[in-house]
């Protein structure tokens, strides 16, 4: 037989480890090659841009605020440019040229529709906030535009609208001429573009720069469930930097390629979204106001490269300003147009990220199809309680079965009651023979409750939810029930205290869940019936006060739940007598009747159980006294 050749045999066992050895020694190289050499010029080249970025000058701040005048007046003290898109409405002031005057057009403080929602107002104002832009310079000898300085419109229309950009200029008189042109779209983003043309005689470098700042905390800031403050996505990680920590903990700063900075409120937006495609210098810093620290001013701000400009040079720079609703469809949209990574993180989701998100979705898209959102939430309600139906099928029916099986247990219980363990392997070999769990019902439950929280989150975060009408008396479902059974739903002149708001929907769903809890197996521990007792009461009164949205999601949920459990309990034959009180206390009497008979039937039979071992016991030692008797006789 001819022997294999060299090629038919494989690899000779020397070259195998020889290429281990290759190949284990490459990889240790690279990697001593990346941890020496690769990351310490990364970390150093990254420390000095950081270095670079701070060495510049920083945003101006103001510490003391100025005189409170009502909006109206501090806005006609100056010379204004309107400005009007689809959704904003407001103006630009000429002297010191800041975004300080935004409204909402459709969006209103109440429901009877007579204010908009104001989003920025001037200094000097009530609830001051407002987006300044400009130009930084390490030389204190350059003249920049401030807060007092007064722009020349060069636009050919004085008026910003999506069709007509507004361009301002201003010359300082040596040399530098600055330039801002605004331009908005039909939605919340204003497009920002300031210019310097240098005819100095010399080279000068200058700082672009950008921020938002407000004084004192939002009029209606805590309201909400969730995040409201200061926020930002810089160098893929979310910032949420509180009002409280930025005072305490002062300023905080950080350096990216990519990111977005602003203000969040419970549906309202302010951000600054620089491009992305040189690095940035991000900040959140707080200046107490020494005479008042409820108006302690908060700022953020953004800060590009130096722009070194030269003698007869321009220079640029462009940066993007959304204010406006948390609207999830526009954020997401803006992301994509304009290169941000996660804006739709100025929502906060929660924890529950990954449920919130796509229920906020789905919820939209129902609101889409039929036009009003308490509808939408019941056929979100619907598509929920498909979802689970498989899990709660099966927890119904381990709840009927155990129905079923109850004389069976009292049984083991009374038969076993000093002996704990055999009680337990009893019980298990009686459910596996019924084919029940009396754990399958709890899986359903805590399946649903991130569902149920997530859902509460979608409610109160949606914008879209906010004054969002229902059918009857419900014209706001973010908040809660308007009517109260302690008035007769309005009839009887008398307002009742806030804790006494329970609404027809809450009394719906009381209603609910105590029809199923009439549904479900007697708990056989004491607490438990005392907790199964109370607890549809006190789900009642805590979730009254909570948005009517999510008290009509659970009432619906209960239902649904009642109807399912109802079938499976009709289709595994296990009496349903809700609607038959006299039925019902006939089948109790029944019940206990015939578990009263099996446990005396039990004892009966432990007490001749133990007589027989008693008379057993007897005989045993009588026979051995008689054996012992006659061993010993005498023979």
């Amino acid at each position: 037989m001819t022997p294999p050749s060299p090629q038919q045999q494989g690899m000779h066992p020397h070259d195998k480890r020889n290429l281990a050895i290759f190949v284990v020694l490459s990889l240790g190289l690279w990697l001593a090659f990346d941890h020496f050499i690769l990351t310490p010029r990364y970390e150093a080249a990254h420390k000095a841009q950081e270095a670079k970025m701070e060495q510049g000058p920083q945003s101006p701040q103001t510490s003391v605020a100025d005189p409170i005048l009502p909006r109206t007046e501090q806005l006609a003290k100056s010379v204004r440019i309107p400005l009007s898109s689809k959704e904003l409405e407001g103006s630009i002031a000429l002297t010191g040229n800041r975004l300080d005057d935004i409204v909402l057009k459709d969006y209103y403080t109440a429901l009877d529709k007579k204010d908009h929602v104001v989003l920025m107002s001037p200094s000097g104002t009530t609830h001051p906030h407002y987006a300044e832009s400009g130009w930084l310079a390490s030389d204190p000898s350059i003249k920049l535009p401030d807060a007092d300085t007064l722009w020349s419109v060069t636009s050919t229309t004085a008026a910003l609208t999506p069709a007509t950009p507004l361009v301002l200029t201003w010359d300082n008189g040596a040399g530098l001429v600055f330039e801002r042109s605004y331009a908005i779209d039909d939605q919340y983003v204003f497009t920002l573009t300031q210019k310097v043309t240098n005819s100095s005689g010399k080279t000068v470098t200058l700082y672009p720069y950008t921020s938002l700042a407000r004084r004192g905390l939002p009029e209606a800031h805590g309201k909400g469930n969730g995040y409201e403050g200061p926020v930002g996505y810089i160098a893929d990680k979310l910032h949420e930097i509180s009002y409280n920590d930025l005072t305490d903990d002062g300023a905080q700063k950080f350096t990216a390629l990519s990111g977005w900075i602003g203000f969040g409120e419970k549906y309202w937006l302010s951000a600054l979204l620089p491009a992305q495609t040189h690095q940035n210098n991000f900040s959140f810093q707080a200046v107490v106001d020494p005479n008042d620290p409820s108006k302690t001013l908060y700022q953020v701000d953004q800060r590009g490269e130096q722009q070194v400009i030269e003698n007869g040079k321009n220079a640029e720079d462009s940066v993007h300003i959304f204010v406006g609703a948390k609207e999830i469809t526009l954020l997401n949209d803006y992301e994509e147009k304009l290169g941000v990574k996660h804006f739709d993180l100025a929502i906060d989701f929660g924890w529950l990220y990954f449920l919130t998100k796509p229920l906020y979705y789905v919820l939209t898209l129902f609101y889409g199809w039929v036009g009003n959102f308490g509808v939408a939430i019941l056929m979100l309600t619907i598509g929920v309680r498909s979802l689970v139906f498989p899990l709660a099928s099966k927890s119904y029916r381990s709840f009927a079965g155990l129905r079923k099986i109850g004389p069976k247990m009292a049984e083991i219980k009374a038969r076993y009651a000093d002996d704990k363990p055999r009680f337990q392997q009893e019980l298990i070999k009686l459910y596996e023979a019924e084919k029940v769990n009396p754990m399958a019902g709890c899986f359903p439950i805590l399946l649903q409750m991130p569902i149920f929280f997530a859902v509460y989150k979608v409610i109160s975060i949606s914008v879209e939810m906010r004054h969002a009408p229902f059918f009857g008396w419900i014209h706001d479902l973010s908040e809660r029930d308007p009517l109260t059974v302690f008035n007769l739903f309005g009839l009887v002149p008398f307002d009742p205290p806030s804790f006494l708001h329970i609404g027809p929907w809450s009394i719906l769903m009381l209603v609910l869940m105590l029809i199923q809890k009439q549904f479900n197996p007697p708990p056989t521990d004491q607490i438990q019936k005392d907790v199964a007792n109370f607890m549809p009461w006190v789900m009642t009164y805590t979730l009254a006060t909570f948005p009517s949205a999510l008290v009509i999601y659970w009432a619906f949920s209960n239902l649904f739940s009642v109807v399912q459990q109802a079938y499976i309990m009709w289709s595994m034959n296990v009496p349903i007598y809700l609607f038959a009180p006299d039925k019902a206390v006939e089948h109790a009497e029944s019940f206990r009747t015939e578990t009263a008979k099996t446990m005396a039937k039990v004892s009966k039979e432990m007490k001749e159980e133990a007589k027989a071992k008693t008379d057993a016991k007897t005989e045993d030692t009588s026979g051995s006294g008689k054996d012992e008797t006659k061993d010993g006789a005498p023979s």
